[in-house]
Formats: C-alpha cells, structure tokens, sequence
C-alpha cells in the first residue's frame, strides 16, 4: 500500500512540473495565424462595390492588387461612357476592372501565369501526384459586385513521360482533370 501511495505523489509532482506554461502554448497560436485581408471599398457612391483582394502568396500579384486598390476613378470621366474598363499588367499576367457610368465597380477579372502557389495547393499536389513535377502554372481569379465567381488554379504537371493538366480550386479541391487539355 505504501508503494502505490509513493508512487501517487510522485506521479502528481510529475504531472504537474511538466504541464505546459500558457505563454508558450499562446506564442505557438500566434505563429499559425493566417491573416486575412480586409474588404477593400473601390467606390464611394450610392452603389458601392467591393473589391475583395485575393491572399496570394506571390508578390508580384499582390501588388497589382495593391496598385489596383490604389487606383482612384475619375467620376466625371466614367459619366462619357457605358462601361469604363481599366487595366493593370505585369510580367506574369493582367488585371482587368470594369466600371459603370456611375463609377460602381461590376467586375474584375485576373489571369497570371507562372504564379507562385499557395502552400495549402503544393501540399494537395505533393500528397495526391507523388513523383510529379509542377512545369506550369496559371492563377484565375474573377469577381463580380463583390462576389468572388472564379478562384483556380490551372496546373500542368509532368512524370516521365506523362503529361496532365489539373484544375484546383483555392480550397485544394480538384476541378478539373484533364490528360488532353492543352496549357498556353
């Protein structure tokens, strides 16, 4: 009896020297924090329209989205037209706006080839494509009043021989499989 006795309080002094300090266990929380991007308001008119920027880890897409938020609508300049259409490039791809003549922003659509992927797809591709290697890549992002209609990746991988083109959405789920599809 004295023995499991014993062996109670040392098990308690054990257990409770060894429980984890809450400061280290809330620094471990902050790290894995991912950040998300606030709604960016593009217009001050009645009709707002929101452009919601897209979380990409490659910077040259983030700032043509940054330029993009920037970018201030002459009003006055929209009134001559039905739809007033705006346009960013860079060396990967392009950024393409279209607003009203009330200065309302109705739609943006983003293409970029070559872009850097999110670690959450490079998992999803690594897991289910062993072996295979990533030889392009193209990011769509497409939104209309505020809505996000369209968030993929287009990717065309390569073992040996074989060649496959796959689409998969910003969630890693896959979209579209596709041996024939061809890549530009």
């Amino acid at each position: 009896m004295r023995t499991i006795i014993t062996f109670a309080l040392c098990f308690s002094f054990f257990s409770a020297t060894y429980s984890q300090d809450q400061k280290t266990a809330d620094k471990k929380a902050e790290t894995l924090k991912m950040e998300v991007l606030p709604e960016v308001l593009v217009s001050y008119t009645k009709n707002v329209s929101k452009y919601i920027p897209d979380n990409n880890p490659d910077a040259v897409i983030r700032n043509t989205q940054n330029e993009f938020i920037l970018y201030n609508v002459d009003n006055e300049e929209c009134r001559n037209f039905d739809e007033y259409l705006v346009t960013l490039e860079n060396e990967k791809g392009f950024l393409v706006a279209t607003y009203n003549q009330h200065g309302v922003l109705v739609r943006v659509n983003e293409k970029y080839a070559n872009a850097e992927l999110p670690r959450e797809i490079m998992r999803f591709v690594f897991m289910w494509y062993p072996e295979w290697t990533i030889t392009k890549s193209k990011f769509e992002y497409s939104q209309q009043k505020g809505a996000i209609l369209k968030k993929t990746y287009h990717l065309k991988l390569k073992k040996d021989n074989q060649t496959q083109n796959i689409q998969i959405s910003s969630t890693g789920q896959i979209v579209k499989t596709n041996n024939e599809l061809a890549m530009n």
